[in-house]
This record gives C-alpha cells, structure tokens and sequence, in this order.
C-alpha cells in the first residue's frame, strides 16, 4: 500500500510539467493568453511579482471567458455567465484569483485533498518564502500512485526522478 503522507511534493513535482507557466502581474490578458499557448496542455498562468512571489491563478476558462465576453448576448444572464466580471480588465493581476499551493514539503496526500476538494487540475508549489518553485498536476500524483504499486509488486514501471529542475524565466 502506497503511504500517501510519506511521499512528498518534491519527490514527484516535475516529472511531468517541467515548469511552470507564468506571467508578471502587470502582463496584459494577450501576454497571458500566449503563455498558455505556448504550453498547451497546461490550463493555468501563474501570476507572479518582481520578486516570482505567487499572486494568483488564470485559468484557462477565465481567460477565455475574458477575451470572449464581447460575444456573449445581452439577453443572457450575467448571473449565469460570470465572464462578464472580466470585462474590461487589462492585467493579469486584475484577472488573477487567489491561487492554491503546496510547497515540497507536503504530502502527497495534501496535495491531492486540494485538488479533489477545488477541483483542480494542478497546482502551484512555493517555498517558504512564497515564491513559485514549480507545478504538480494530478497526472503526477497517479504517476507516483502506479509506481509504488508496481515497486511493492516487484515490478519497475518507470523508476522517476526529479530531472528536470525549474529555472525562473520571464516571457
């Protein structure tokens, strides 16, 4: 049996997303959308500061629900469609949401709880001093889920380590 609270963020960040996508708080909405377009198969920019401190989340869905509000019909219910809040807003920051995180000491356990409870796709890791250090994403966790099941069977399945280290880097 995989111990969840034993395996750690940084046993398992990485493996996968090399680096996280993200973008300075003053970015504008078209610099957010080609960063994620750069990384298509990530759903999320990560909003930083000077400093790479963590200040927010874009989603995929929020920036869409930006760059498209002009072709909602009036008729329909801004209640029913929230994109009409990003109206207008320029800045990531603006866009922005409070972000979730973990940092490479919590648990695998701990990092999944966030994602199932938000149900989100990944999340950000930071140190202590909050400053973006990486991404996990649920693939990781199943990826790291698989392998101790087959290592406690005998079996390599794919014998990971943490290769790939994040270099911070401003688009």
């Amino acid at each position: 049996m995989v111990d969840e609270e034993q395996v750690k963020i940084k046993d398992m960040r990485m493996l996968i997303t090399p680096h996280p996508t993200f973008v300075h708080k003053n970015a504008d909405a078209d610099a957010v959308a080609k960063s994620m377009l750069a990384e298509p198969l990530l759903r999320e920019v990560y909003v930083v500061d000077d400093d790479m401190k963590l200040l927010g989340v874009i989603t995929l869905n929020a920036l869409i629900k930006h760059e498209f509000a002009d072709l909602i019909p009036d008729s329909l219910d801004e209640e029913l469609f929230s994109a009409l809040k990003f109206v207008g807003k320029k800045t990531a920051e603006e866009l922005m949401t409070a972000p979730v995180y973990v940092q490479d000491t919590d648990s695998l356990k701990t990092a999944f709880v966030k994602m199932y409870e938000r149900n989100l796709d990944s999340l950000p890791v930071v140190d202590s001093e909050h400053q973006l250090t990486g991404t996990i994403d649920m693939l990781e966790l199943l990826m790291i889920i698989i392998e101790q099941k087959e290592k406690q069977a005998g079996r390599n399945y794919l014998e990971l380590s943490m290769q790939q280290p994040f270099h911070p880097r401003y688009m």
